[in-house]
């Protein structure tokens, strides 16, 4: 994210990742999302809210604070739509090992090696207080 960049998230979402956005000097565009839309982006909406200075999403699955996580065909559709328009997928992926759903229990990852993978050892492992986590990236990066 370089200064002035702006990278969509669905609203409500983890309020920590707007501030991470802007200590690079970016800008957070919250997208409202609806129950119905389990509180996530869809790629409609990615495409319906894309300006010329978007270079990519920042999701979350399962999401901090409501849990949901995205539906993989959605995800790959987000995805889809953010490769046509050359940006980034970023998707925090720090609750995926508490989800019990096998539909929504996989990484990312599998869908391309392309997206920004954010993960952690603390709410997995019961490591409240800790911030332990890695990330896995595309290899340009």
């Amino acid at each position: 994210i370089e200064q002035g960049d702006e990278i969509l998230m669905p609203d409500p979402s983890y309020p920590c990742n707007r501030h991470f956005v802007s200590a690079a000097d970016g800008r957070a565009v919250m997208v409202p999302s609806t129950a119905g839309e389990r509180f996530q982006l869809s790629a409609a909406k990615v495409a319906a809210h894309w300006g010329p200075k978007t270079r990519g999403v920042l999701l979350a699955s399962p999401s901090n604070p409501t849990g949901t996580p995205i539906a993989p065909d959605e995800l790959r559709r987000i995805h889809a739509e953010v490769q046509s328009r050359g940006g980034t997928t970023i998707i925090d992926e720090i609750y995926l090992g508490l989800s019990h759903d096998e539909a929504f229990g996989q990484t990312a990852l599998a869908i391309g090696d392309d997206i920004v993978s954010i993960n952690s050892f603390s709410k997995y492992f019961n490591m409240t207080g800790w911030r332990l986590g890695w990330m896995v990236v595309p290899e340009a990066m």
